[in-house]
């Protein structure tokens, strides 16, 4: 069915009407990989339909279809999309080059990251990631310990990848990866795993008009196997604040995860690592994303800034800082 490796909207239309019988007009979606179009139908509303970028594993496209089948099963109450199955009944469809077609609700709601979040939204973004993680707690899939290039378990890939850079030979970001065998590496052995979100930020999240609460989670693309503590590391990275301290609004997402789901007593340290691990690969995928994909350059880029200015800013605060000021955020929650 597909002739070229990007799907066009008046494909995805087609695709729509083929297979799922609904008739609309596309509209294509900024994304890293995929081909993602919000289908406006007559009566007003709204589906989400992602067709798979060709080189993703199958096995990883299903896996996301499993979790979100998961979530309306155990927990559905949480606000995430729902699968819309085929003509045939099937919730999700192979296509040629080895992709996969999905489609889902449409979340109606405000970008988290377009504006700025009160401390009573990120206490609620944190709480949002806890009750998720509890739902997603007893999910099993032969797919969930797949990896990518976001996973910070597997930080050291991207040290190819840093070299490949102009700045290749930046300091602060070679520390990170002594920093992951130093500190993170030991810990991975015995810390419990789980399916976890991996990408909560302000573009997977949608809020009201208020901007009080979270009323929208978008995107387990990113999803696999991994600590609670990198998954809230992750969260509270795309929360903390500008000069001369960045920690406080993060710290109001972790106090709001631990007031949900409590922490265990290892992760503090973990979770402080975990948010500059994430900063660093933020600053090296996506300038490396972006040289093998100039024409979305702007969209891979578009938080490369953010994510500098926070990592020296994180990357400066004295040794055991972090920890000491996340275990009092905990404490008094």
């Amino acid at each position: 069915m597909l002739a070229s490796s990007r799907i066009g909207e008046a494909q995805a239309e087609e695709i729509a009407r083929q297979c799922y019988g609904v008739t609309g007009t596309a509209k294509r979606l900024p994304a890293e990989h995929d081909d993602t179009f919000r289908l406006v139908l007559a009566d007003g509303t709204s589906r989400l339909l992602k067709i798979g970028a060709p080189d993703l594993v199958p096995a990883g496209a299903s896996f996301q279809t499993a979790v979100l089948l998961h979530l309306e099963q155990t927990a559905p109450e949480l606000p995430v999309q729902r699968v819309v199955p085929t003509l045939d009944s099937r919730a999700e469809l192979p296509l040629q080059e080895g992709r996969l077609v999905r489609m889902t609700t449409y979340l109606e709601g405000r970008p988290l990251g377009s504006a700025p979040a009160t401390a009573g939204l990120r206490r609620d973004i944190g709480g949002t990631l806890a009750r998720l993680n509890q739902a997603l707690r007893s999910f099993r899939h032969p797919a969930a310990n797949r990896t990518h290039l976001w996973d910070l378990q597997n930080f050291p890939r991207l040290r190819p990848l840093l070299d490949q850079l102009p700045d290749a030979g930046h300091p602060a970001l070679l520390e990170c990866f002594g920093r992951f065998d130093a500190i993170v590496r030991p810990w991975l052995a015995s810390a419990r795993t789980q399916v976890i979100h991996t990408d909560f930020h302000g573009d997977n999240l949608l809020t009201d008009d208020a901007g009080e609460r979270v009323t929208g989670v978008l995107d387990f693309g990113d999803s696999l196997a991994g600590p609670v503590a990198m998954d809230v590391g992750v969260a509270g990275c795309y929360q903390l604040g500008g000069a001369p301290d960045p920690l406080p609004p993060a710290l109001d997402v972790i106090a709001g995860y631990h007031a949900a789901d409590p922490l265990e007593a290892a992760d503090p340290p973990l979770i402080g690592e975990f948010m500059l691990l994430r900063l660093a690969a933020r600053i090296i995928v996506s300038q490396w994303n972006a040289a093998r994909d100039p024409a979305n350059r702007n969209y891979l880029l578009r938080r490369t800034p953010q994510a500098t200015e926070h990592f020296g800013l994180l990357g400066a605060m004295p040794a055991g800082m972090v920890e000491k000021r996340l275990r009092t955020a905990l404490e008094n929650r």
